[in-house]
């Protein structure tokens, strides 16, 4: 991956690059900048070193080139000769759908059925190009300011196509794949719109509607999936059946989530529908936020699997029923690689069956992707710990360090985690055995925290010192108002200490700790935004206190110093 690495600021081809999208097994995609100032997605491959990744990228240029379609993004640039190896592709601003369903809860109504017309709109352009996609999951369909647009062709390839693949092995994303692909038939259209038809019924519940790991493998073979009583629900359940001659097509499925009634046909029967929508076309929906790729990761469809064809369906079965926990890796005995990847927007899964990791963006060269977050309550308990140094100034200090520490402390451990299953697989009790290492997590982050712990307590006591002066010199809060200026000089240090412990140097990985564990409290968009009503009224009660004239307590000053 050496190759393929770039730092902000450095060209690739003439384009500057702004910041990483994401990294996969044998390339990386970066926000660049050209000449002019125009934004772009600029993915760039390891040529030199991985002969298949380029066949791979020249081979998705290929794809791309021949679709125009407003939820597939363009290719505006390509070098496939040169020293560098890359393509540039138009940049698409938002997040996938799997994170904007995290954010905002599942979609209905017309928000679902908009989203299930302009995908399945962009599938058929891409199928009638003579393109298979072959990875199609709610981490590789980002919300544009337009809509959904489907990205990440990087398993695609033209029905044609020369299979850039080990022989017997198929990749994919565990609970999207389709049954009979698992089965060992050859991916084509038909798999993608079950893929699709799985990603709608994410969309629609919130959830992988298969599950992940192993488990997910027999439930998509056995059809296991349920979905709630919704317009459209019997629909997207036929769609996602065993029997290729009873599945309704995307057409019908999106018919049928606007209302129409269906025919759902017997197996091998055409589909009669007595009403079907005119058309799937691009239908704008979701304003969205964020950069490319912000959340990169999607829990529910993070395992990769590569399953060798001479596997029988019946003997995954066999073998999940024996352990349905255990998600090793067997890939020694040449059955069934189950590898948790992540599956970030541009993670290049590969198709040589082999599990590709991102490349580390922490120190601790693990493969982990980036927390959802909640900024407004994460900015909510910020505050109102800040501001309650106006009342507790040393005991505030102490709860920002303390939580500076137990966040990078939550990542260190995931941190761990991962490392672990890199090296070894997923392994049943793996979170139960790195449980019993969070004493020392905790020791390493106290230690790494205390640098920049050290510069937050500065910063803030200069800054509560000086606007300290700055009323008793009558400057400020003068007139009467002296504890009030007392105040909000104390509470104007606990923000800029809390600042620096989130932005200031050293603390990345505290930052990205901080949201795991906001993620972790808070599930859903309803607790989160529970969390953050408690949070804003933590900071009323510290400035009706601070109104009713409260002393600030200065303990354990007093003691220490006494």
């Amino acid at each position: 991956m050496a190759g393929v690495k770039r730092d902000t600021g450095e060209e690739i081809g003439g384009y500057t690059v702004v910041e990483t999208l994401g990294q996969g097994g044998s390339g990386a995609v970066y926000r660049v900048r050209d000449g002019g100032g125009e934004t772009y997605a600029l993915k760039l491959v390891d040529a030199q070193h991985d002969e298949v990744a380029a066949r791979r990228l020249e081979r998705e240029v290929q794809a791309l080139q021949s679709l125009r379609h407003p939820a597939v993004p363009r290719i505006l640039d390509a070098e496939l000769d040169g020293a560098e190896t890359f393509v540039v592709f138009e940049y698409i601003p938002g997040v996938s759908i799997w994170q904007h369903v995290q954010d905002h809860g599942p979609l209905s109504g017309p928000a679902l059925a908009d989203f299930a017309d302009r995908t399945a709109s962009a599938l058929e352009a891409v199928h009638e190009a003579g393109v298979v996609h072959r990875d199609v999951t709610p981490s590789n369909i980002m919300v544009g300011p337009e809509g959904p647009v489907l990205i990440d062709f990087g398993l695609s390839h033209l029905e044609h196509d020369e299979r850039l693949t080990r022989d017997g092995l198929v990749s994919g994303t565990a609970g999207y794949v389709a049954p009979e692909v698992i089965d060992g038939a050859e991916p084509g259209p038909i798999a993608d719109r079950w893929s699709w038809a799985a990603t709608v019924a994410y969309a629609l519940t919130g959830s992988a509607p298969f599950g992940s790991g192993t488990g997910a493998i027999s439930r998509t073979l056995a059809a296991q999936v349920e979905l709630p009583d919704a317009p459209g629900a019997e629909a997207l359940r036929a769609a996602l059946g065993r029997d290729i001659g009873a599945r309704p097509s995307p057409r019908e499925v999106v018919a049928a989530l606007r209302g129409a009634t269906i025919a759902l046909p017997a197996s091998g029967e055409q589909m009669a529908a007595t009403e079907v929508a005119p058309g799937l076309a691009a239908t704008s929906v979701m304003p969205a936020n964020g950069a490319w790729n912000e959340a990169g990761s999607d829990p529910t469809a993070g395992l990769t699997v590569t399953a060798a064809s001479p596997v029988s369906s019946d003997e995954l079965r066999r073998r999940d029923a024996a352990d349905p926990w255990d998600t090793a890796d067997d890939g020694e005995a040449g059955d069934v690689d189950y590898a948790d990847d992540g599956e970030g927007d541009y993670e290049d899964d590969g198709e040589d069956g082999a599990a590709h990791e991102r490349d580390p963006w922490a120190a601790d060269d693990a493969s982990l992707p980036s927390a959802p977050r909640h900024p407004l309550m994460t900015l909510a308990w910020m505050l109102a710990l800040a501001a309650s140094a106006a009342l507790a100034p040393f005991i505030a200090a102490a709860a920002l360090v303390l939580a500076a520490v137990l966040a990078r402390t939550a990542q260190r451990r995931a941190v761990g985690l991962q490392l672990a299953r890199r090296r070894h697989g997923q392994r049943r009790g793996d979170a139960a055995i790195h449980a019993l290492g969070l004493p020392w997590h905790l020791l390493r982050s106290l230690g790494e925290t205390l640098p920049a712990a050290v510069l937050a307590v500065a910063a803030g006591g200069g800054v509560a010192a000086l606007c300290w002066w700055l009323v008793d010199e009558g400057r400020f809060a003068g007139g009467g108002l002296e504890d009030w200026g007392h105040a909000g000089a104390l509470a104007a240090g606990g923000l800029v200490a809390a600042a620096t412990l989130w932005w200031g140097p050293w603390m990345e990985a505290t930052r990205e700790g901080g949201r795991r564990v906001a993620s972790a409290l808070a599930p859903t968009r309803g607790v989160a935004v529970a969390w953050t009503l408690v949070g804003l009224a933590a900071l009323g009660v510290v400035v009706l206190a601070v109104y009713l004239n409260a002393s600030p307590q200065w303990w354990p000053a007093p003691q220490l110093l006494g």
